[in-house]
């Protein structure tokens, strides 16, 4: 049963929905505004609802001009990111009424976000500001209204009309980076994670934007420096600030009859000269580790300068010290990553003609004498499948910064490298020197990725799952077997639809030691939900410290050998489905001809081109413009596909060891719980309405229709058995009013996209995949 939304959400919606109403009315005039909300009231009408009444839907919208088909596209985009704007602000709100200080002892432990372009944002950068500054208005207004708030909105609601909700060019890789920056490198942000340093629970960011060559010919030393510089610069204007207030501090001091006036004086002087300079590191040249290792010698001068005059410390000087803890080169740290076949070529490479090779030489010029690591943290290898592929990313590092200081990290996201991921590791650190190298180069610490949407690609998202947790394992007492620390790096990408979801079902069912450290992808709309508030961001932190905690305090039970066997059944045979399924010759029609997979190039959401040259087959496929292909048909297909058809095999008698799994196996519930939030949120019928609209035969249609029905049902069933409940977001109920909501307003943006399809009007195609990703709450 559907849980009703708390009173002061609905009253947001529905003043914030009829606000945009009279925006549209004013703007296009009675006539639209009254057609844009008759089509809202038929798709909540069970005739709208339905394959019929969609394709009449389309019939009808077909007959208008472009103009009034990307007016009602933009209205219906613009009222899901309303929705959802009204969430943020009821969260933020919840949060901050009930925000009491944490007085727990927490085990030591670091969490680190790797902000991510791929996939970047989909949204026009310019509406993310006024929807930014509407969500303010909101939470503001939640705590104290004022007859000013609905002109307020109105304005906000009026300019952001007037903006195409989609991009309407390619962002370049610094356009990436500007965004990512702009809302992890805000001051509150800043001082949140000095906060989190002084209460030893260090939370850290990290970035591939600007470094991840693995497939990006755009990425080379120049983005790389671009991305530092960037950072550099938001980091600056904090630290401008910081001294600002401290010469503030310093005025009403000066003037106190128990200093010496002149030293004060000079300290004023000091501290202006300081700042004076900070421009200067803007632009990173060669040696800049010296120069900002010099800024933090000038600080701690002013400091001793500052305590040698009064009885206490400045907290701004203090701070301005204590952001060397969290940002070293006042920078946020890159992971460079490259395939490991290119690693192999660079080495052979002497001319430095390679991409990767030019990044780690510059690398190399701007930090001489200090850790390189402040600059750049990692070294990812993609596609790891040898100890020898490591080996070479140690030898490239060693080869243009002298020493192995960079950690280079494997990463294993294919069913081979990560069936092999523990003989992979093994064979490495049996040698001695290099099992010696990393304990004096790297801390002693080894880290491994695992790639999840690679993973779930190639195999359905529990297999790919079930994979990850069986290396994971064995990782670990390889790692450990040699006295050394596992670091386990997720690319989980924070969306469901990548292997993420909530913090509780991501982190449930990993081992004690990959909740030490804590690291994560964080990708382009997930950025946004979790750091355009701090309230926000620091819930998320929190829930990590929990879980930690609670680990810390209960041990699990250890897994029974028959849990093990029959999920090892389950992952078998839903791989078996969804490969059978990829290596349906009409199943690959299906993508090119019923997804809007032709027109990836078109859609404009991210410097990394969107999908690899060559025919439709499945390994020229990249995973996330391939997730956003079934989250734009609404089918999800990758998430789910292969449970209820095994479920259908299964004995009544088997069905109960599957019950006891549940309750037992911490990887299987968080499955199961994100299984059950997929099949809420598919609509089949929006599908077949894809199918239909498609250039496919009768036959295959038929054959598409009825397999994906019959899965789906199933699949229910399955979750119904198992859990015995009823509604398949038990353990969330508001979550199942909140996708009812969101649902039927998405349905006039699939109809309009298929127009797009067929007509080849790209501006209103780019209009309807971002809507729908909002209205999904994610790109792919």
């Amino acid at each position: 049963m559907q849980k009703k939304l708390s009173p002061e959400f609905t009253h947001l919606v529905d003043w914030s929905v009829t606000e945009l109403g009279r925006v549209i009315q004013s703007e296009l005039g009675k006539k639209s505004f009254y057609r844009i909300e008759k089509i809202r009231r038929y798709i909540k009408s069970s005739e709208g609802n339905s394959l019929r009444g969609l394709l009449k839907l389309k019939a009808d919208l077909a007959k208008l001009d472009s103009t009034e088909q990307f007016y009602i596209a933009h209205a219906f985009a613009l009222m899901l990111e309303v929705i959802n704007t009204c969430e943020a602000a009821y969260r933020i709100h919840r949060l901050q009424e009930e925000f009491t200080p944490d007085k727990e002892q927490h085990n030591f432990g670091r969490i680190i976000h790797v902000l991510t372009a791929h996939p970047t944002e989909s949204r026009n950068p310019d509406i993310i500001f006024f929807f930014k500054k509407i969500q303010n208005l909101l939470v503001e207004h939640l705590k104290n209204p004022t007859p000013q708030d609905a002109s307020e909105l109105h304005k906000n609601l009026c300019l952001a009309w007037k903006i195409p909700i989609s991009k309407q060019r390619k962002p370049t890789v610094m356009d990436e980076a500007d965004y990512v920056y702009s809302l992890a490198l805000q001051n509150e942000s800043i001082n949140l994670y000095l906060q989190q340093r002084r209460a030893k629970l260090p939370f850290y960011i990290r970035t591939w934007v600007g470094g991840d060559k693995d497939g990006h010919p755009g990425v080379d030393e120049k983005t790389m420096l671009g991305s530092l510089q960037r950072s550099r610069a938001m980091i600056l204007t904090w630290l401008m600030h910081s001294l600002d207030l401290f010469l503030g501090e310093l005025t009403p001091v000066a003037k106190s009859a128990t200093v010496d006036r002149k030293q004060f004086r000079e300290l004023v002087a000091a501290t202006k000269d300081l700042k004076r300079n900070l421009p200067k590191l803007k632009v990173i040249l060669e040696k800049d580790s010296q120069k900002v290792h010099q800024l933090r010698q000038n600080l701690l001068e002013l400091e001793k300068a500052f305590l040698e005059n009064t009885t206490g410390t400045s907290r701004y000087l203090s701070r301005a010290l204590e952001i060397y803890k969290v940002f070293p080169a006042l920078v946020v740290p890159l992971e460079i990553r490259e395939d490991s076949s290119l690693v192999h070529e660079a080495l052979k490479d002497a001319r430095k003609k390679m991409n990767i090779s030019r990044m780690l030489d510059k690398l190399a010029k701007i930090s001489p004498q200090h850790d390189p690591r402040n600059y750049v943290r990692g070294f990812v290898l993609s596609q790891t499948e040898s100890a020898q592929d490591i080996v070479a990313g140690i030898r490239l590092v060693e080869k243009y910064l002298g020493q192995a200081q960079l950690p280079v990290v494997p990463l294993f996201e294919s069913a081979h490298s990560l069936e092999n991921a523990s003989d992979i590791v093994e064979e490495l650190l049996k040698v001695k020197k290099n099992s010696a190298l990393i304990k004096a180069q790297w801390n002693a610490q080894f880290e491994v990725m695992l790639g999840y949407s690679d993973s779930a690609k190639e195999n359905g998202s529990f297999p790919s799952r079930f994979l990850i947790q069986s290396a994971i394992r064995k990782l670990e007492n390889v790692i450990q077997k040699y006295k050394l620390t596992p670091i386990f790096f997720h690319g989980s990408g924070g969306s469901v639809e990548r292997g993420g979801g909530s913090i509780q079902e991501q982190t449930e069912w990993w081992p004690a030691s990959a909740l030490s450290t804590v690291k994560m992808t964080i990708q382009g709309e997930v950025i946004y939900r979790n750091y355009t508030s701090t309230s926000l961001l620091q819930r998320q932190i929190d829930l990590i410290t929990q879980t930690r905690d609670q680990r810390a305090r209960k041990k699990g039970k250890a897994q029974s050998r028959q849990t093990q066997s029959v999920l090892s059944d389950l992952a078998a045979a839903i791989q078996g489905s969804y490969q059978g399924m990829l290596a349906d010759p009409d199943f690959l029609d299906l993508i090119e001809h019923g997804t809007p997979y032709a027109f990836l190039k078109d859609l404009r959401f991210g410097s990394r081109p969107a999908k690899r040259q060559g025919a439709v087959q499945i390994k020229n496929l990249r995973a996330i413009p391939w997730v956003l292909c079934w989250t734009q048909t609404r089918a999800l297909f990758p998430s789910w596909w292969g449970v209820g058809s095994y479920w259908r095999t299964l004995k009544p008698a088997q069905k109960v060891k599957f019950k006891k799994a549940f309750h037992e196996s911490a990887l299987f519930r968080s499955y199961v719980k994100v299984l059950g939030f997929t099949l809420e949120k598919i609509e089949l019928d929006i599908f077949s309405m894809y199918l239909h609209s498609s250039k496919l035969s009768d036959v295959v249609i038929d054959k598409f229709e009825r397999k994906f029905h019959e899965e789906y049902f199933q699949s229910i069933r399955c979750v119904r058995e198992i859990t015995g409940e009823k509604s398949l977001l038990w353990y969330r109920p508001w979550l199942e009013t909140s996708i009812a909501l969101r649902s039927p307003l998405i349905h006039p943006l699939n109809v309009l996209q298929l127009i797009a399809l067929e007509t080849k009007d790209i501006r209103l195609l780019r209009e309807t995949v971002t809507g729908v990703a909002s209205g999904m709450l994610t790109t792919g």
